[in-house]
């Protein structure tokens, strides 16, 4: 894929509040050590502090979050309480000294929808600055926007795409248009305000819920929407709530991954959670595994809005990215090139990797260009695509990573850290093919039971690819980077030592090739020294 190169973000424009044209970008600048981020919602507060390495990569290496739900108990004009100012006060006091003991990294902190919309939001920011040194800058709904793409383009490989951001006071949509940012839109539809305004009986009351809807369904009628008509070709949701509902449908499916980010909520798993959350009171939806103990008391309102986007962009699916505003605010700080191709993103991840486990990169890439050759001369009988490319050269690059925690069964130890890491660039499927050749690559099939934990991601067609991929995985480990060509004649894989191989393969060597191959593919092996 062609894609365009990336320019300077251009002066601030006057634009109209609500909607407008985003078009800042990132322009790659020097590397830099690290960078603190401030977040203040109307719901929760953060800090991180991230670790650019120098491809561009996102170590996040401190998290701190506070509830200071500023954006409670707000009075019709929009002003934030005296108790919510102190809490507000109190958290960037901590934030504060944290920073302190980590020796002060530069810093960008920004306040979103609840300081923004309140008219003792400036006195707000001032006291702050006075207990603690900091600085918040109060960002536009559409600067907000703006935020939300760069940390949702430094994880995925964006097209004609929505991008939704769902805060605590107010929702953020941005179009994109062959991964650039497009039309975007500020709309006071966050999961606290909601909450607050619309449902005052716990558990809701179903005739609370219809206005909530109704109310809802007519603000999206401001929705960017594509000039040609056509609906997003997906969407990405940023936000906490949206994470919380990911992490509840996680637990309640037996899901076999983890991880929110990547994770997909249909209209039918949206559904079902609403009917579980919306019956009950938020003290019972606080012990539903997965449930952050914060989100209880607004989830259903959160529910109610990412339908009604579904429902007005045509779509049956959203899914859910771990990175937003905190890491468009370090992108833009660390001068990181966006947008990327997925293999660009998957390789700033497996350098992110590298500093965390400390496994060997050259030896990672010596083996995903055997694994690719092989996987090359094979795509076109198997029908695989550039998706199980990436699948397996994200697996080649991880293989050793679980040395770091033993080498005793060390590709148990990298599947595990790889389906467990924020791997960005790549979907679950290709996550779940990458993890299961991890556990496969060392030549044994898969047994029953992990196929079978694995079919929610996989379906039992993608399991057998992953068993295919292992079985190259495990070809590619024992050329160890022996320069070898492949050609495929009628069932037959011919390997060739090429001009630059030292030396030629041991028969040990050739020998569990062939087995493999034989076992997985039913193809011989001839080998033919230079």
């Amino acid at each position: 894929m062609s894609l365009p190169g990336p320019v300077r973000a251009p002066a601030r424009v006057a634009m109209a509040p609500a909607e407008g044209v985003l078009r800042a970008m990132v322009q790659p600048g020097a590397p830099v050590g690290r960078i603190a981020v401030i977040d203040v919602g109307s719901n929760t507060a953060r800090l991180v502090v991230f670790e650019r390495t120098a491809e561009g990569g996102l170590r996040s290496m401190f998290e701190s979050k506070e509830v200071p739900r500023l954006g409670k108990g707000i009075g019709p004009d929009g002003a934030l309480t005296p108790d919510a100012i102190e809490r507000g006060r109190a958290t960037l006091r901590r934030f504060a000294l944290q920073l302190d003991r980590l020796g002060n990294p530069p810093l960008e902190a920004v306040a979103t929808s609840a300081i923004r919309d309140a008219p003792n939001g400036p006195t707000f920011v001032n006291q702050v600055e006075r207990d603690t040194g900091l600085r918040l800058r109060v960002i536009s709904g559409e600067e907000e926007g703006r935020l939300a793409y760069l940390g949702v383009a430094t994880a995925w490989e964006l097209a004609n795409d929505l991008i939704v951001d769902l805060g605590g006071g107010s929702l953020q949509a941005v179009l994109t248009h062959r991964g650039l940012p497009g039309r975007s839109t500020s709309l006071p539809l966050g999961a606290l305000r909601l909450s607050q305004r619309f449902l005052r009986h716990d558990p809701p009351k179903r005739r609370e819920m219809r206005a909530l809807r109704g109310h809802v369904r007519r603000a999206l009628a401001d929705l960017p929407r594509r000039e040609s008509g056509r609906r997003p070709e997906r969407i990405y949701g940023v936000g906490g709530t949206i994470r919380c509902l990911a992490r509840v449908a996680i637990e309640a499916n037996r899901y076999p991954l983890h991880q929110t980010h990547g994770f997909e909520l249909t209209r039918a798993t949206l559904r079902d959670l609403e009917e579980l959350m919306a019956s009950v009171p938020a003290s019972a939806r606080r012990q539903l595994p997965g449930m952050t103990g914060h989100r209880a008391d607004v989830i259903v309102a959160g529910i109610i809005v990412v339908e009604e986007v579904l429902r007005a962009t045509d779509r049956d699916r959203l899914v859910v990215s771990g990175t937003g505003i905190r890491e468009g605010a370090a992108v833009e700080a660390a001068g990181i090139a966006v947008p990327a191709s997925a293999r660009a993103l998957a390789r700033r991840s497996l350098t992110v990797a590298h500093r965390s486990f400390g496994f060997s990169l050259e030896h990672g890439d010596a083996v995903a260009q055997s694994a690719l050759a092989l996987f090359s001369r094979l795509r076109p009988r198997f029908g695989w695509t550039d998706s199980e490319a990436l699948a397996l050269e994200v697996a080649a690059g991880m293989h050793d990573a679980g040395m770091s925690v033993a080498g005793w069964a060390h590709e148990e130890h990298s599947a595990y850290l790889l389906s467990n890491f924020p791997f960005l660039g790549v979907d679950h499927r290709q996550i779940a093919l990458a993890t299961l050749a991890l556990l496969q690559h060392e030549g044994a099939e898969l047994p029953g039971d992990l196929r079978k934990i694995w079919r929610p991601v996989l379906r039992r067609a993608g399991v057998r690819t992953a068993v295919e991929l292992g079985a190259i995985l495990f070809v590619a480990e024992l050329l160890d980077g022996t320069p070898v060509g492949f050609t495929l004649r009628e069932r037959t894989v011919h390997l060739r030592a090429t001009h630059r191989a030292a030396e030629g393969l041991p028969p040990r060597v050739i020998e569990r090739i062939a087995r493999v191959l034989r076992r997985t593919f039913q193809y011989r092996v001839v080998y033919h020294e230079r």
